[in-house]
């Protein structure tokens, strides 16, 4: 066949095709490989499903909790007895002396001196209150800054069917790298919009996937909570040391020219080893406990879908 029918022969095919010649024209074949984008202004899913949802693994980091307030604890110790082990004492008495000399006309005079201390040691014993019942302890308000805690991971987690509700990406491109093509060269090519009646996918799968950023919690609380009674065999503390401050006591003598005044500061110093509450049985109710500030990463291993219902797809404006 000649050249020039030929050249006839594939005129006629151009113009039997259902699109226009200008763009027949800018599609040709280039030497070289093209590196090309294909930009995707949006794409919108009205609804879907993602159906069978299961998740392997979800693993949670420890939890970081800015403050644990527990309030309004009420225990009541019953049925017990207490031993005060290796008690010991010291009953101090501070002395001091006030005076005053009258002489009339002559001339009066008056003063205060600390005549020292004295100390009476008590021998050391062991002390026993058989009956120690129905004790109230009432504590308004307990708080702990600061808390990190483990949590465990959640294994074999199925969510059953995820709904999806007006899923939107904006502003995509394919590939991310660029689309190589070798031995073809496209010119520019738009599409204002593309309306899919739906779309269907037979599984989905994740290997893992995780947030940068952890998952901020504004806190959790629970209210009135209420201890079931339980019985302590034994409670034995650690060494405890105080001091008690009685009131003080004062003679007065009144000679008439003299006039004393001494004055007793009792200080009764106690030292006891360790304290044994024994048989006790003890209930407790908390008016709340609230958890502030936790934040926790998050990591999900492992999800699949059985399949992938995708309705009322809409895309908008590609560009290649």
């Amino acid at each position: 066949m000649a050249l020039s029918d030929r050249i006839s022969s594939i005129d006629q095919i151009a113009d039997a095709l259902p699109v226009s010649r200008e763009l027949l024209e800018r599609l040709g074949v280039l030497s070289s490989q093209v590196a090309r984008k294909i930009a995707i202004e949006q794409v919108s899913v009205n609804e879907g499903t993602l159906k069978d949802v299961h998740v392997d693994k979800l693993a949670l980091g420890s939890a970081s909790i800015g403050k644990i307030e527990v309030a309004d604890t009420r225990a009541n110790l019953k049925q017990s007895s207490a031993k005060l082990n290796q008690v010991r004492s010291i009953l101090e008495l501070g002395l001091s002396l006030d005076w005053e000399v009258d002489l009339g006309w002559l001339g009066s005079w008056d003063g205060s001196d600390d005549l020292g201390s004295i100390d009476i040691p008590v021998p050391e014993e062991n002390l026993t209150i058989p009956d120690l019942d129905d004790v109230e302890l009432d504590i308004p308000k307990i708080s702990i800054p600061s808390v990190v805690a483990k949590m465990e991971p959640v294994s074999h987690l199925p969510l059953g069917d995820f709904k999806l509700s007006k899923a939107q990406i904006d502003e995509l491109v394919l590939p991310s790298a660029g689309l190589s093509v070798s031995g073809m060269g496209v010119g520019d090519l738009s599409l204002s919009s593309l309306n899919l009646p739906g779309a269907d996918a037979s599984s989905l799968s994740l290997k893992e996937g995780s947030p940068t950023a952890k998952v901020t919690l504004p806190g959790a609380s629970v209210g009135d909570l209420k201890i079931p009674e339980v019985n302590l065999p034994s409670i034995t503390s650690g060494n405890i040391a105080t001091a008690a401050h009685p009131s003080t006591h004062s003679i007065t003598a009144n000679l008439g020219i003299l006039k004393v005044t001494l004055s007793v500061s009792p200080v009764v110093h106690l030292d006891i080893g360790s304290m044994s509450i024994s048989d006790a049985k003890l209930g407790a109710n908390i008016g709340e406990v609230s958890l502030n500030e936790i934040s926790l990463p998050v990591t999900l291993e492992g999800l699949s879908a059985s399949g992938v219902d995708l309705n009322e797809v809409r895309v908008d404006k590609i560009t290649f």
